[in-house]
């Protein structure tokens, strides 16, 4: 989430927008010439993974810690909350903020986003945007904001290295996911997985990738949009079943795991000098930021 008024900065890399599909738990990692962790199709797992070390959330939430003192100092008023520094994510998410959908999420969320079990954290910084934002128009405080802001980032000179990082990571992950795509027998797979679940739903089956869940306009049809209160259908969840079933059934889902893995053990082999300084540099800037958050943020709740 970025932060109100252009305070704080948002790193948005396609591997955490994009809504991946997945399908049962898979085996363990084969001997490999690079530690490429442990596979598990079901949470997604994946050689590069190792690398995402960065957090935006984090790096985000310490700078507006210092932007609240830098205002306060100046009478302003700049509240900002408690946070969970862990960033727990709902079931449908994995550790690196890649989508998940498989049969067992599918009976329990169909293609609903999952909700949080313990929603505090989110819930207090939605509360703080909402309350800065009643803040404007103000031109002093836009001022003030926007001089402190600069202040901060101009004693940070380590900041854009991690963002790059990210990005570079999540680039490579999308260059595997996009050889993946292409396989013949991924290809094959996509189209049985097709065959498969037209008969059984009642829209039309356009989306050209099973990743890509059910059409917009039928799942906004169904309410599976972010932060939506209201639980799946029955409808609904009969046809997210149906399109896990078909995505083993087809073989898509094991393939698709298997190519991905595959493309990332490649990358991984020819980056890892450039990935290890990545992971360096974000795990110091990790321990920078968790010094200013103790150092800075009210008590929990």
């Amino acid at each position: 989430m970025t932060s109100p008024r252009g305070g704080g900065r948002l790193i948005a890399t396609a591997a955490l927008a994009v809504a991946a599909v997945l399908g049962l738990a898979g085996c363990t990692a084969s001997g490999n010439e690079v530690d490429t962790g442990v596979k598990n199709q079901a949470l997604w797992t994946m050689p590069l993974d190792e690398f995402v070390v960065y957090s935006p959330q984090l790096d985000n939430y310490a700078e507006q810690l210092l932007i609240s003192d830098c205002l306060g100092a100046q009478g302003f008023e700049w509240p900002v909350p408690w946070q969970d520094t862990e960033y727990p994510r709902a079931e449908d998410f994995n550790r690196v903020g890649l989508r998940l959908f498989n049969l067992e999420l599918a009976k329990k969320w169909g293609y609903h986003f999952a909700q949080l079990e313990n929603p505090e954290s989110a819930e207090l910084w939605l509360e703080f945007t909402e309350t800065v934002d009643s803040y404007f128009p103000n031109q002093e405080l836009d001022d003030a904001l926007a001089a402190c802001t600069d202040e901060i980032r101009a004693k940070d000179k380590d900041n854009a290295s991690n963002f790059d990082g990210l990005n570079y990571n999540a680039q490579l992950s999308f260059q595997a996911w996009n050889i993946a795509e292409q396989d013949p027998d991924v290809v094959n797979a996509v189209k049985a997985w097709r065959e498969c679940l037209a008969p059984q739903v009642d829209y039309e089956v356009t989306q050209e990738q099973p990743w890509e869940g059910a059409p917009h306009e039928v799942t906004k049809k169904w309410g599976a949009v972010t932060g939506s209160p209201t639980p799946p259908s029955a409808e609904e969840i009969a046809a997210a079943v149906a399109d896990a079933e078909c995505q083993d059934s087809s073989g898509w889902s094991a393939l698709w795991y298997e190519r991905n893995w595959q493309e990332q053990v490649k990358l991984l082999e020819q980056n890892r000098d450039k990935l290890d300084r990545i992971r360096a540099d974000a795990i110091e800037r990790k321990k920078k930021l968790l010094t200013i958050v103790a150092e800075n943020a009210p008590p929990a709740p």
